[in-house]
């Protein structure tokens, strides 16, 4: 069902635009609104509020810009020709260029009506004489200066009035009087003047706004797809602008018509390079080696011809015209072709996300440059758009669509990713929790298996103490220090228990002095750290300092700042533990006057597994301990150092309350 859905799909949308062109040549088209004419003369409409078209019974006089007078004077042609019937003057001339005056009068079988005449763009300089006085002008005649510009004048149709315009052309492939006027009365005529300008402005800016929204993600995807949407997307806009540029009078007429006919051109050879992208035909040679390069140069033929040749080689101005005809019915024809081989082919739509919409709507763009190039002398619209701009606005539509939808693809496909990511961070930190607990659970069965035979050799060191046995001094002392070293090799497993059960806060916060407390541990630890020949200095502050904390926990921090200041002094040098006040706070330092530590060395000092001992046998724990400890405690560790004078560690405790 799948393969068939596309083709039904597109049969449904050419249907559709078949419908729809019907009803433009039915409701929207000057040819079917026109006024009853015979030759040199029309009927005004019965009701002028809706406008009606000259497109009939117009005199025509090739090579002569014919006056007012000539015409008083029995001036009279039997050649009449409807407006549009020929392209330029080449037919009765033999050449495109030249000059022409037409000729209609407008017959009034009712009351007097106050009425507009709204003439477009005459190609490419016009005068317009109402009742034998001159109207307006459209550029000059003499000296010729063309312009591209509407037009609209007043008048009042009593019961007949004379329409007069002379046409020059010496720059475009098109000349004369090609589209056909209206007449109503003023306000229908600005009407439909407004509307028409509101339905291409709509169409304009709409593609204009697109493509400008869309810019960064043509410029940011470098795919192809998206940069020849882009481009067809910005040639829609400026095929479309034309009328504005004609109301606005633009001089440089030239130049006003190769960009009408280059963006046409452009969005044909994207659409083109696009349909064959979409249905792998970019890989045949016909396509690569034909199709493309004909479509390029008529791309290129649109601008070249009409600034650089036509306005110096006139001859092969209908030649020019010719071959756009055949070309544009070719192209509009292959588009057609690749969009229902495309349909056609299993892998179809595997080129490029959301291709089965782009090809529906390259087929609508097809057709419905093949219906402008076939009814180019029988369809003009009235207030709306060409069939092939019709066509480019479905394209820059269609692309509006598959960008909508690929917006929404990607927002459900980030949900999707977010509540994947949000499962998976989920599993994983479930995953981590359980390993913790598994390693916690470990860690706790090892140091409980540790704590029995240090018991068992302290009880056996007491049962040597107690049991009267008689022992020198020097062994009680061995004994002595044997239980004291037992004891803190003791608490470092007890505080090794609490962080295996993760204790985050302080277990045994009690608010002690901070003087007694060091001058115990200096006491405690001083002739392990003088065993080397280094001296152990004490300095203290004469005003009691209280903090709450963990004996322990200050105690094991105090001990790795000393020991490890203790690895890097040599024997003849110091080390100082101190205390002072600063503010709220309780500083104790650790100053020794070893190697001290390299500057690039001392922002990484504190972070875990970092060490520069020069045997390889340090860990990058003991520093990394202490930080933990202080911030347990609310406070913070620093480090300042001089290399070759030493070090200073301080530790900064918040002092108790009541004390700060």
């Amino acid at each position: 069902m799948k393969r068939f859905f596309l083709p039904a799909l597109a049969a449904v949308l050419l249907a559709s635009l078949l419908i729809f062109c019907i009803g433009l040549f039915r409701f929207d088209n000057k040819y079917t609104r026109a006024l009853a004419a015979e030759p040199g003369l029309a009927f005004l409409q019965e009701d002028p509020e809706t406008p009606a078209f000259l497109v009939d019974g117009w005199e025509y006089y090739p090579g002569e810009l014919l006056t007012p007078e000539d015409f008083a004077a029995g001036r009279k042609t039997d050649r009449t020709v409807y407006a549009g019937q020929y392209s330029n003057f080449s037919e009765a001339l033999g050449t495109p260029y030249g000059t022409a005056t037409y000729r209609l009068v407008l017959e009034n079988t009712g009351p007097d009506a106050t009425l507009a005449l709204y003439v477009p763009e005459l190609l490419c300089a016009g005068r317009i004489f109402l009742n034998g006085v001159l109207a307006g002008e459209q550029g000059s005649i003499e000296p010729y200066k063309p312009t591209a510009t509407d037009g609209v004048y007043s008048f009042t149709l009593e019961d007949r009035t004379e329409i007069l315009i002379q046409c020059a052309n010496y720059t475009h492939y098109y000349g004369g009087l090609y589209y056909p006027p209206a007449v109503g009365t003023p306000r229908a005529i600005l009407r439909m003047v407004s509307l028409r300008l509101l339905v291409y402005g709509a169409a304009c800016f709409g593609t204009l706004t697109l493509g400008l929204f869309h810019l960064v993600l043509w410029l940011r995807r470098r795919g192809r797809p998206e940069r020849l949407l882009g481009v067809l997307c910005l040639a829609c806009a400026g095929r479309l602008c034309h009328p504005f540029l004609h109301s606005l009078g633009v001089p440089a007429v030239r130049l006003t018509y190769a960009l009408e006919d280059a963006c046409g051109g452009v969005m044909l050879l994207c659409t083109v390079l696009l349909a064959g992208l979409i249905t792998g035909m970019e890989t045949r040679r016909f396509h690569r080696s034909g199709a493309v390069p004909v479509a390029a140069s008529l791309c290129a033929a649109r601008v070249v011809f009409p600034l650089f040749i036509l306005p110096y080689a006139p001859d092969l101005i209908n030649l020019y015209g010719t071959a756009l005809f055949v070309c544009e019915l070719l192209a509009g024809g292959y588009l057609l072709f690749l969009a229902f081989s495309g349909m056609g082919l299993r892998k179809a739509g595997m080129h490029v996300p959301g291709s089965g919409m782009l090809l529906c709507f390259s087929a609508v763009y097809g057709l419905c440059v093949i219906l402008s190039a076939a009814t180019a002398t029988r369809f003009e619209p009235a207030c709306g758009l060409w069939p092939a701009e019709y066509g480019s606005l479905a394209l820059a539509m269609g692309f509006a669509a598959l960008m909508q939808r690929r917006t929404l693809r990607i927002q459900a496909e980030n949900e999707r990713l977010t509540r994947s990511l949000q499962d998976e961070v989920e599993r994983q930190t479930q995953a981590l929790r359980t390993l913790l607990s598994e390693r916690r659970e470990l860690l706790a069965n090892l140091l409980h298996d540790v704590k029995n035979p240090l018991a068992a050799v302290r009880a056996y060191a007491d049962l040597v103490r107690r049991g009267n046995v008689s022992l020198d001094s020097e062994t009680a002392a061995c004994l002595d220090a044997l239980a004291e070293r037992l004891g803190a090799v003791e608490r470092r497993l007890n505080a090794l228990q609490g962080f295996s059960r993760r204790e985050r806060g302080i277990s045994g916060a009690q608010r002690f002095c901070l003087q007694d407390f060091l001058r115990a541990f200096y006491e405690a630890n001083r002739p392990d750290m003088e065993l080397s020949g280094q001296a152990f200095n004490l300095c203290l502050t004469e005003e009691p300092l209280y903090v709450k904390g963990d004996r322990e926990q200050l105690r094991t921090a105090l001990e790795n700042l000393c020991y490890n200041a203790l690895s890097f002094t040599p024997e003849e040098g110091s080390i100082t533990l101190s205390l002072r006040r600063e503010g709220g706070w309780a500083v104790v330092e650790v100053r020794d006057t070893g190697c001290g530590i390299r500057p690039e060395d001392l922002p990484h000092v504190f972070e875990r597994g970092f060490s520069r001992r020069e045997d390889d046998t340090g860990e990058g724990l003991g520093l990394a301990i202490v930080r933990d400890i202080a911030l347990e405690h609310g406070g913070s560790v620093q480090a300042a150092s001089e290399p070759g004078k030493g070090s200073v560690f301080s530790l900064h405790l918040p002092l108790a309350s009541g004390e700060s």
